[in-house]
């Protein structure tokens, strides 16, 4: 692991082109998704509200830069202070699909803010993991 990335990661018990159509289909996510709302604007654009519920909830802006098959990727902050690059990435497992969600961190503010974030980020990664993970074992 980089030392300005968290990273997470499991196996979801389901094909790959199931979990993958879940994983960019945005308005579904309030269907089993607590944590998070991920709403594509327009175009690349997003809005999110990530941590919902809880006291580090939040709501930002970013871009998606890839909906390749198997990689979800987007973007957003300000390139000089605090900017994000996350990651879903989807590859065949024994008895599933493995998911690995991964987010870098750039700018003069990033190792500072991982400083006094990572484990909450951390909490954050996994909750959206076990929340998908539930989403196929119900």
């Amino acid at each position: 692991m980089q030392e300005n990335e968290v990273r997470t990661e499991l196996v979801v018990p389901a094909p790959i082109d199931d979990v993958w159509r879940v994983l960019v289909d945005f308005a579904g996510y309030a269907d089993w998704n607590p944590v998070m709302e991920y709403t594509q604007v327009d175009g690349a654009h997003t809005k999110v509200k990530a941590a919902k519920g809880t006291p580090f909830e939040r709501d930002f802006e970013g871009e998606i830069t890839s909906m390749e098959p198997y990689v979800l990727a987007s973007q957003g902050g300000d390139p000089e202070t605090f900017f994000g690059r996350h990651r879903w990435e989807l590859s065949e497992a024994e008895g599933g699909t493995r998911l690995v969600n991964v987010e870098s961190f750039t700018g003069t503010m990033a190792a500072d803010v991982l400083a006094q974030t990572r484990e909450v980020l951390v909490a954050e990664f996994d909750a959206f993991n076990q929340a998908l993970l539930r989403r196929f074992s119900a």
